[in-house]
């Protein structure tokens, strides 16, 4: 036994190790130098009277975020204040870290009503990051104020200060870097478009479209592709009165930046109103983003016994998804029956379209959708119906004969059911094909 605490004793010298006390182990780690250099510049902004804060939406929201605005390898950190005097003054600093310590290299400063939101747009094709600030104004709800800054040569440089009612970045010329669409009103209240690109030390307005006349707010704006893969941004707008959407799509190429539902061949404006709420997707996962167009679906015979014109409550429509592309007519590529309230879909063929109806009925805890054939005779035959489930019994009606699940989520089962006398109709389904056409949607607004 001595033998072997003298073994330890002499590994323990010739390795130089040391054992640390109790109280030394749990001392928590010193922070880095580059660390207290950074917590030292904010200390030195606060002790002048300054609240640090925090952007209130969108994807950045620290009140220090770290991020390569240079491509350097080494982040740069961007900190949020006010004023503690003046609580409607902001101030943005940026610090570029070198070696181990934080130098201040600039700042960005305004009044508003609170930082909205903060992004890194790309700024040159090689990668290097601006930095996008939107300012929520006092006593203005409908318009913002934007600044989008640019870190060169160890400067920030400010390349775009104005107001907006809605913006949002993408590659549109696909010259890798982001161009800047803001959305407002022209000076005759005109609903307009205006694109911003980057050119030498500024952001350049190249160009303005305007929005179909109807709109009156927009609730999405997103990035899609045309046919051909062209870059587009895809702008939803409600319309006064209505619950429905109208698309505006914006595209900037040889001809300029415009908005290609506007016009066409034949000088024609292509509408996209519908009148349920459905937005504008890659709907058959081709890459290319659709835009639905909604067709009435026919009454059934009890309905049409009941009136001669259809209201509104007893409106089904089906959903013809068309791509567009610039310069040619809008191509229809499928057809699907849209469950709004309910989030799926169901692909409709084409020799469905025009011959099958839906109605709707709704128990406590299951809503039941019956796709029914109308026949030239006056009747229609059920062909099938789709069941939602909710509740604590729903894995126990979901189990039920003649039931097949079709999907689930953690509140619902959705399943269908054939009744035998679908199988004399021409337009039947199996099991097998109707789950193919069925999926649960989700809706992902920009806004």
């Amino acid at each position: 036994m001595k033998r072997l605490f003298l073994f330890i004793a002499c590994l323990t010298l010739l390795s130089g190790c040391t054992f640390k006390s109790g109280d030394e182990l749990l001392k928590p780690p010193k922070p880095s130098a580059t660390y207290e250099s950074l917590q030292k510049q904010i200390s030195n902004i606060t002790s002048r009277g300054a609240i640090a804060v925090s952007p209130q939406a969108g994807e950045n929201r620290n009140t220090v975020q770290l991020m390569d605005l240079n491509l350097d390898g080494e982040d740069e950190a961007v900190a949020f204040f006010c004023e503690a005097k003046n609580p409607d003054k902001f101030h943005i600093y940026v610090f570029q870290r070198e070696n181990e310590e934080y130098i201040s290299v600039g700042s960005v400063s305004a009044t508003a009503a609170q930082i909205t939101s903060v992004s890194y747009p790309t700024l040159s094709p090689d990668g290097q990051k601006g930095i996008l600030i939107s300012w929520k104004l006092s006593g203005d709800d409908s318009t913002s104020a934007m600044t989008v800054c640019a870190f060169s040569n160890e400067k920030l440089i400010t390349l775009l200060e104005t107001t907006y009612q809605s913006f949002i970045t993408s590659d549109l010329d696909n010259n890798g870097t982001d161009d800047l669409i803001l959305f407002t009103k022209d000076e005759t209240n005109r609903r307009i478009a205006q694109l911003y690109v980057k050119e030498d030390n500024k952001l350049t307005l190249k160009g303005e479209a305007i929005l179909s006349p109807e709109t009156q707010n927009i609730v999405s704006l997103k990035k899609g592709l045309l046919r051909g893969y062209q870059s587009a941004i895809f702008v939803e707008s409600k319309l006064e009165l209505s619950s429905g959407l109208m698309t505006d799509i914006f595209v900037y190429d040889d001809e300029g930046f415009r908005n290609i539902t506007l016009e066409s061949e034949d000088g024609m404006k292509h509408s996209t109103y519908r009148p349920v709420s459905v937005p504008s997707s890659d709907v058959n996962n081709d890459q290319v983003t659709e835009v639905p167009l909604a067709l009435l679906m026919p009454l059934t015979p009890s309905t049409q016994n009941q009136s001669s014109s259809q209201s509104s409550s007893d409106a089904a429509y089906m959903l013809d998804w068309y791509a567009f592309s610039s310069g040619d007519a809008p191509v229809r590529v499928c057809t699907t029956y849209q469950n709004v309230s309910e989030n799926w879909q169901f692909m409709i063929s084409d020799a469905w379209r025009g011959n099958v109806t839906v109605v709707k009925s709704t128990d406590e805890n299951e809503t039941k959708t019956t796709f029914l054939e109308l026949n030239s005779n006056g009747q229609s035959t059920e062909l099938l119906t789709i069941h939602r489930l909710t509740g604590d019994m729903r894995n126990y009606y979901a189990s039920q004969d003649l039931m097949v699940e079709l999907a689930r989520t953690t509140t619902e089962i959705y399943t269908v059911s054939i009744p035998e006398n679908a199988a004399n109709s021409l337009l039947k389904l199996s099991y097998e094909q109707i789950k193919e056409r069925f999926s649960i949607i989700s809706q992902s607004w920009n806004n």
